[in-house]
């Protein structure tokens, strides 16, 4: 119905527009003029019937649609008469647009997603969103980065700022919970929160109820639990009946009295909660400790919604007041400098964050230069479709086409490209975010991260698809129409396409420049890489198998703890295929560490700035065992274990800072934080090592004797030295810890090598992936400068053979060709090499072992570049050396 309206209106306006032409010619013939005279005076006063058709069309009412409709008509038509073309060009599109979709899906999720709660931009998080775990409160000036219970208690009561106040374990617990008594355990991520969670948050239960403020007031008083809607699709397979069920959580049976909405999965960004249960349960969810009475012990978030009127400033004041008052009713005067620094809860709390952004940031820009790449190749393309076309467009220019009208009409087309790429581009980042996702999830463990294609997503992929449209097209569109109308038509075809492309020539170079900016970045974070994973970090990472393990939750304390690593020491060291066995308050390379003031024994060193150490507990046989050698005097061995010796060892770089000149064996270092007073006679010096980050600079450390410990602690790490496979004795392992303590938890077994692996996991993402876009980016520059000179060669076919004719050699074109390429690299790496050094400055924070602007990273990427442009520039370079000169002349 619509087209028939449209060619009927046509048909009237061709109508009227000769109706128009037959009375001015008919004016002419009445003052005298004979009808062939009058009709070529008319037709020269009428200035075009197609002008005129055009502006009545633009003029009319829904004319734009209609014009609209046939640009996409005849822009559809002419991709359909250029398959190849088409199809190279959304083929590069969607390589382009895809790697960005895909990097800004991951930035999306991570950085930018709101919490789906009410009003989110009310919450303030009174703690740091990137923290977590449980610690010791400390002494040192500063933001507090979590808080202890009570202190949480003090706040909600006193704080006037808030409209509502809640606290949330920083560190969801990842373990097994059993559904109605069953045997069979489901894995699970359970958060302990306070009775105004979801009030706070505004959160209503899908079905059943969620917990309130009454029932997280009595410690171990209500035993109930809000399961997520993923955990009741994928454990109860979506049962009403799972409302009043019963599971299992550490020492107590919890009941279910609510399912969440779908679509909330906690505050916590990458790492979804399955099951919420009050902070008052915590001695049965976390049996064996007490997380509630202490107030030394910071293990909370703590999440506020201002009230209406106050400001986020007003608040921090406000809290900061409060903060003040309950120090100082405690007495607790050694910590009055300490302050809480509000941030925004809208994205709510995420470790991922402070780990992944600069990462993420940095790829983002890599994918932004390989679709600048993708348009460039795309604009050459059009450049050379463009040159074919020009007779085509001067004779639509001749016949009274306007400029703007074809400029609109080319831009469809280019448009069109776009959002075909566009289209396929969506599906190549689906496909790559899985494969992101697989990467990422293989190394960090619990990782959920909720990446979806929605709304942000979309118009991200929209956006790109339309600004890279208008990027590739609008220039080749105004070259196309900006030609000399008489030249242009006395030209036959091939004099229309043999003009010089220097537009061409000038995109290669910007593509040169991007590639190798490109490849100079992914050669940089590559190599820095490679120093982390072979760079000597102290001690024989290879055939070391480390196992967590959880005493304190099986009910060990005291003298029965210690007991329990004296009898895993022996069973241990004496199971088949182990060479040597120790212990260890932290794992290796597992991030945790602790550092306290200390007091020292005829040294030298002064004041509290300067007499600070880190200390690790460990057991007998530690530096045999992981081969850190001894400089001086000896190690813990068992016997120091049997009669209980207060000893230790201190690293090279404690003795080399704290006793320089001197020999610290025989002094004594004091452990000086206040609740966990120790001193220790030093009997050792060992090497430096780096035993908690591949990056970790040189620190003074001592180790005391896990069997004396310094205070209480949570969990400990068993390191076995084994004669092959480490992972080949993790069964034999596990047998023979039940043998010593049959309940004893074990939270994880892994090689040392392995451990590292995920340590490193944001280091050999982004490392990988920029090595991907650098290819891609080459790949494509690669295709510029072949598809430049091939055109180039066709066009001076004639030239070519007069020079054969002449007596010019293969050999000589072939170097004349790979000379134009050598020029095009030349401006390409004059451009890119400044902005190469530039850009690795910028991702200078994300090197080891290598300074910004390496010259080698340059050097290997500028041998890349030419390699890869050489090659592309030979094919068409042989393919002209072997015309015909009589051939070429003919075709002349």
């Amino acid at each position: 119905m619509w087209r028939r309206d449209m060619f009927g209106r046509e048909r009237d306006l061709d109508e009227e527009v000769q109706s128009w032409f037959e009375i001015h010619a008919a004016r002419h013939e009445a003052h005298g003029m004979s009808p062939e005279e009058a009709r070529r005076e008319a037709r020269r006063g009428f200035y075009g019937p197609e002008q005129v058709k055009q502006q009545v069309r633009e003029e009319r009412m829904g004319a734009g649609i209609e014009s609209i409709a046939r640009d996409v008509r005849y822009a559809l038509r002419a991709l359909r008469r250029s398959p190849g073309f088409t199809a190279v060009a959304v083929l590069t599109l969607a390589l382009g647009i895809g790697a960005n979709t895909a990097i800004f899906s991951l930035v999306d999720a991570v950085m930018l997603r709101i919490l789906p709660v009410t009003h989110p931009e009310q919450l303030v998080f009174l703690t740091d969103p990137g923290s977590s775990g449980v610690a010791t409160e400390s002494n040192e000036d500063g933001t507090r980065s979590l808080i202890a219970y009570t202190e949480f208690e003090q706040l909600r009561a006193r704080s006037t700022v808030f409209s509502g106040l809640f606290a949330a374990q920083s560190a969801p617990r990842a373990g097994d919970v059993f559904i109605n008594s069953t045997a069979h355990p489901r894995r699970a991520r359970v958060q302990l929160v306070s009775g105004e969670f979801f009030g706070v948050l505004g959160i209503q239960a899908a079905a059943g109820r969620v917990f309130g403020p009454s029932e997280d007031r009595v410690p171990g008083a209500n035993p109930v639990g809000v399961i997520s809607w993923a955990f009741w699709q994928r454990e109860f397979a979506a049962n009403a009946s799972a409302i009043g069920q019963t599971m299992r959580i550490g020492d107590s049976t919890f009941h279910i009295v609510g399912i969440a909405p779908a679509g909330f999965h906690g505050i916590e960004v990458g790492a979804d909660t399955d099951v919420w249960i009050p902070l008052t349960m915590q001695a049965q969810a976390v049996p064996g400790r007490d997380y509630l009475t202490p107030r030394d012990t910071l293990w909370l978030q703590a999440v506020g919604r201002l009230a209406p009127g106050i400001s986020r400033s007003q608040a921090q004041a406000s809290v900061n007041v409060t903060l003040q008052q309950i120090l100082q009713d405690w007495h607790v005067r050694e910590q009055l400098h300490q302050n809480i620094l509000l941030q925004s809860g809208a994205k709510g709390a995420s470790g991922l964050r402070d780990q992944f952004s600069d990462p993420l940031l940095v790829l983002m820009a890599m994918v932004g230069l390989v679709l600048l790449i993708a348009c460039a190749n795309i604009a050459n393309l059009l450049l050379a479709r463009g040159k074919a076309r020009q007779r085509e467009i001067g004779v639509r220019l001749a016949l009274g086409a306007a400029r703007l009208r074809l400029i609109r009409q080319i831009m469809t087309e280019s448009i069109l490209i776009a959002a075909m790429g566009g289209a396929l581009g969506m599906l190549f980042a689906l496909l790559g975010t899985r494969a992101l996702l697989a990467f990422a999830s293989a190394s960090i463990s619990d990782l959920s991260l909720d990446v979806r294609s929605d709304l942000p997503v979309f118009l991200f992929t929209g956006a790109a698809s339309l600004l890279t449209g208008i990027l590739f097209g609008l220039v080749p569109a105004l070259r196309q129409t900006r030609v000399d109308l008489k030249q242009t038509l006395s030209m036959n075809q091939r004099g229309a396409i043999g003009s010089r492309l220097r537009g061409g020539r000038i995109l290669v170079v910007a593509q040169i420049a991007l590639s190798l900016i490109l490849v100079t970045g992914a050669t940089l974070l590559a190599h820095s890489l490679r120093n982390m994973l072979v760079q000597k970090v102290g001690f024989d990472r290879g055939n070391l198998l480390q196992i967590a393990i959880d005493p304190v939750s099986a009910g060990y304390k005291g003298a029965s703890l210690t007991g329990l690593y004296r009898q895993l020491f022996e069973e241990l060291r004496h199971m088949s295929g182990a060479l040597d066995v120790t212990l260890a308050n932290h794992g290796l390379f597992s991030g945790g560490d602790s550092q306290d003031e200390i007091s020292l024994d005829g040294s030298p060193v002064h004041g509290p700035d300067n007499l600070r150490s880190r200390w690790t507990m460990v057991g007998p046989n530690y530096f045999s065992t992981l081969g850190i050698p001894l400089l001086r005097g000896r190690q813990m061995d068992a016997s120091d274990a049997a009669r209980g010796a207060r000893v230790c060892v201190v690293n090279e770089t404690f003795a080399r800072i704290l006793y320089p000149g001197l020999d610290p064996i025989g002094r004594h270092v004091t452990d000086e934080y206040p609740t966990t007073r120790e001193t220790f006679e030093i009997i050792g010096v060992a090497a430096d090592a780096k035993e908690h980050r591949p990056d970790e600079p040189r620190r003074a450390r001592f180790y005391s004797t896990l069997f004396h410990p310094i205070g209480t602690y949570q969990s400990a790490v068993v390191l076995v030295r084994t004669a092959g496979d480490p992972s080949a004795v993790g069964s034999a392992t596990r047998a023979a810890i039940a043998r010593v303590a049959p309940n004893l938890p074990i939270t994880g077994l892994i090689t040392v090598n392995e451990q590292l692996g995920r340590r490193l996991v944001t280091q050999r993402l982004i490392a990988d992936l920029s090595g991907l876009f650098g290819i891609l980016g080459v790949f494509m520059a690669a295709i510029g400068v072949y598809g430049v000179m091939s055109y180039s060669m066709e066009r001076r076919t004639g030239e070519i053979g007069i020079r054969m004719a002449l007596g010019a050699s293969r050999i000589g074109v072939t170097g004349m060709v790979l000379k134009e390429t050598f020029r095009m690299v030349v401006l390409g790496a004059a451009v890119g090499v400044p902005c190469a050094w530039a850009a690795s400055r910028l991702i200078g924070s994300l090197l080891f072992g290598l300074k910004p602007g390496d010259p080698a990273a340059l050097a290997f990427a500028l041998a890349v570049i030419l390699a890869v442009c050489g090659i592309a520039a030979y094919v068409p370079a042989r393919r002209a050396s072997r015309v015909d000169p009589m051939q070429a002349l003919r075709c002349e």
